[in-house]
């Protein structure tokens, strides 16, 4: 016979952290944007979180239109307000957190995640320069550095440091 395993109570696990993207209304004022946040924050602290980590909401066109229904009536928006909140929190009060969410009116849509306590924001240079610019301050310390190395050029001599690296093994 197979054994089963249990799998813990939702009240047994350990706090987690989760991720608030969230899309508010372009109807609240832009005086009126900081306490709706700290508004939404105070639910979430009332309900045991603490934060870790937050992006200030930001108005932006919508790459499509959304909609809600607001006092029965379907509401169309193609701009908003993007913010977001990071925190740590028992996984049993996602429910409170969930049921907060969906019965605020000023917020469009949301999307909770899990995801880690670490810095996971991407920076907006491109990848090749980034590497570029590694390589050149790597080779700065050398002493072997030249001002213009072409992208290829750094790719072929990670390629070949790689392999050497490999026959080695």
């Amino acid at each position: 016979m197979a054994k089963k395993t249990a799998t813990p109570s939702i009240e047994a696990l350990e706090p987690r952290i989760y991720e608030i993207g969230y899309l508010l209304s372009p109807a609240v004022r832009d005086e009126d944007l900081e306490a709706r946040v700290n508004e939404i924050k105070e639910t979430l602290t009332k309900l045991g979180a603490t934060f870790i980590a937050d992006g200030a909401p930001e108005f932006i066109d919508l790459a499509y239109e959304m909609s809600r229904v607001i006092d029965n009536k379907r509401v169309r928006f193609n701009q908003g307000y993007f913010g977001w909140v990071k925190f740590q929190i028992e996984p049993k009060a996602l429910v409170e957190v969930k049921e907060v969410l969906d019965h605020d009116v000023t917020i469009i849509r949301y999307l909770l995640i899990s995801t880690v306590a670490e810095n996971t924001v991407i920076s907006k240079k491109p990848l090749g320069k980034l590497r570029q610019g590694a390589r050149k301050d790597e080779l700065a310390n050398q002493g072997d550095i030249e001002n213009d190395i072409p992208v290829e050029k750094i790719d072929e001599d990670l390629d070949n440091e790689i392999k050497e690296l490999v026959k080695e093994i």
